[in-house]
């Protein structure tokens, strides 16, 4: 007879979490050991440090308060009475990116307490292993971004939604508003949670409308009218106090006229409707002053470079359907294959779908508004890291495929265990360069370049072995912008041109492939004079001005 793994003592079964747990941040811990710092890390870590230091004035567009959790143990360092070894320690990038590895840690425990108390032990566990291994969350939770804080905040806000939807205590509801206001200090993309979750708690109340509307018609009108109102009120109220808190009540109430405002959308308003100049704006002026920068270069491509995806380059417009791209070449497949499995079993099971709306709504009004937003309308289109928000809701659904399993016929549990196997084995053949993860799809890590770029692969986080390779190869060299003989080394960003001239290195992009990567994203040419004597004969590439 079977045994239920589900009907283990609580204690063992929150010894085999914290086993997976553990090695979550042992496996963070390890992969980030002597990484550079990536292009935005050192922004993040000096406006944290602003934070702490009782400064949220803003030097660009996006950087969080969040990002003071990161500086933390630096100004621990410098307060307590510790040894200059320990200080030193506090005061690394390494100790800064353990917060994030941490906090990453929490919100894993998160999706699998939300999984198993939807489906059970089995689905949680399921739930856990996927995001546990999924190399774009392991590559971000040891950075010092503010990308695992908006996921970790978004996550929350829901998971406290759903509480507060089942159980309409002021507890739950400080909770909930307490987990919005949180989510808007992680980053601007969380402001229209406030309209997902009223949408989501809507929906789960029609049933009880509906009943209510058979007894007292219009009456049960004013009844809910009231009630959302005062959840608005309420909810609106705590995350601006949340959001004053956060950037340390900086000029608030400043005078809307008064603020410098640089997108048409924010300048517009302030043209056409004259009337709102004079109000008082209750959430201090970098917080405004920040979202309407995020607007102005997201409309402008100010800052943001080039946008790359499949070959194509393209500067100041993105591409419908990135983010769905991106998942597709860099979420494990076997990930994919039990998410688009968990969601097909919603559309063709009568049982599953009666409870939609008491409980995976809270799960999938998030996925399918980002999934939208994002693939469409965002043009911001640098790095899958925007759209990790969805990755946990999804794994909780994917984690109800397995709400039967007991039922399961042998090749279900067969299948079922192949696909764990072959997620663990994909990602962990990419150790410790997590944050260049390509599935299978794209087996050949000489050609991923041809796919994505940017912080979906070259962030600047290898510098390290590239110093290495450099002083093991005295040959090598940065290639030029006309073809020569040698052995070249050059990153992916600027051998497709994000943040070089698309041209300088065209001549090696048409006509060579790498032979060898250096971290998966410095890649190596070897080109012989015969190769550049042929090229010459057959192009113009060598008489290039």
């Amino acid at each position: 007879m079977p045994i239920s793994i589900d009907k283990f003592s609580p204690i063992k079964q929150w010894i085999i979490v914290g086993i997976f747990l553990l090695f979550f941040v042992g496996l963070g811990i390890l992969s980030v050991k002597g990484k550079s710092a990536t292009y935005d890390e050192p922004r993040h870590l000096r406006y944290g440090q602003n934070i702490l230091n009782g400064n949220s004035d803003r030097f660009d567009d996006s950087k969080m308060p969040f990002s003071a959790l990161n500086a933390l143990p630096e100004k621990l360092g410098d307060i307590l009475p510790v040894s200059d070894s320990i200080k030193s320690l506090l005061s690394s990038l390494f100790a800064a990116r353990l917060v994030t590895l941490l906090v990453s840690t929490s919100v894993a425990f998160l999706v699998f307490f939300w999984s198993r108390s939807l489906y059970g032990f089995i689905p949680g566990l399921i739930s856990l292993l996927l995001y546990i291994f999924d190399p774009n969350i392991i590559a971000h939770s040891q950075l010092v971004t503010t990308d695992l804080y908006a996921l970790g905040t978004f996550f929350l806000s829901m998971y406290t939604l759903w509480s507060f939807a089942r159980k309409r205590t002021i507890l739950n509801g400080l909770g909930c508003a307490f987990a919005l206001g949180l989510s808007c200090l992680a980053k601007y993309s969380s402001l229209p949670l406030l309209g997902i979750s009223l949408l989501a708690l809507f929906l789960y109340d029609l049933r009880s409308m509906k009943a209510e509307w058979d007894l007292n018609h219009w009456k049960t009108v004013r009844l809910f009218a009231a009630k959302y109102i005062a959840y608005i009120a309420a909810g609106a109220a705590i995350s601006i106090l949340v959001i004053n808190i956060g950037f340390l009540f900086n000029k608030t109430f400043t005078r809307f006229g008064d603020y410098q405002f640089r997108s048409k959308l924010f300048q517009s308003i302030q043209d056409e409707i004259p009337v709102l100049n004079g109000l008082p704006v209750p959430v201090p002026y970098p917080y405004l002053e920040g979202l309407d920068w995020v607007i102005y270069r997201e409309r402008t491509g100010d800052g943001y470079g080039k946008i790359y995806l499949l070959g194509q380059l393209r500067d100041g417009q993105g591409f419908m359907g990135y983010y769905l791209v991106a998942s597709l070449l860099k979420v494990p497949i076997a990930a994919q294959i039990l998410v688009i499995a968990s969601l097909g079993v919603y559309f063709f099971d009568k049982d599953r779908r009666r409870s939609i709306l008491s409980n995976e709504i809270f799960l999938l009004l998030p996925v399918v508004f980002y999934g939208i937003y994002f693939n469409f309308f965002n043009e911001a289109q640098i790095g899958i890291r925007y759209y990790l928000i969805v990755f946990p809701f999804l794994y909780v659904l994917a984690g109800g495929l397995f709400t039967r399993w007991m039922q399961f016929f042998k090749w279900q549990i067969v299948t079922s265990l192949g696909l764990l196997l072959y997620l663990v084995v994909s990602v962990l053949s990419y150790y410790p360069y997590y944050l260049t993860y390509f599935n299978e799809l794209v087996w050949n890590k000489t050609q991923t370049y041809k796919y994505l770029a940017d912080s979906n692969l070259d962030w600047g986080q290898s510098k390290a072995e590239l110093d290495e390779y450099f002083a093991e190869h005295q040959n090598a060299k940065d290639p030029q912008r006309t073809p020569e003989p040698g052995l070249f080394v050059v990153s992916a960003n600027r051998l497709v041109g994000i943040v070089a001239n698309p041209e300088r290195f065209r001549w090696l992009r048409e006509s060579f492939e790498p032979v060898d990567t250096i971290a998966n994203y410095y890649f190596v040419y070897q080109i012989s004079p015969e190769q550049v004597d042929k090229l010459c004969q057959t192009t113009d590439y060598c008489h290039q001005p």
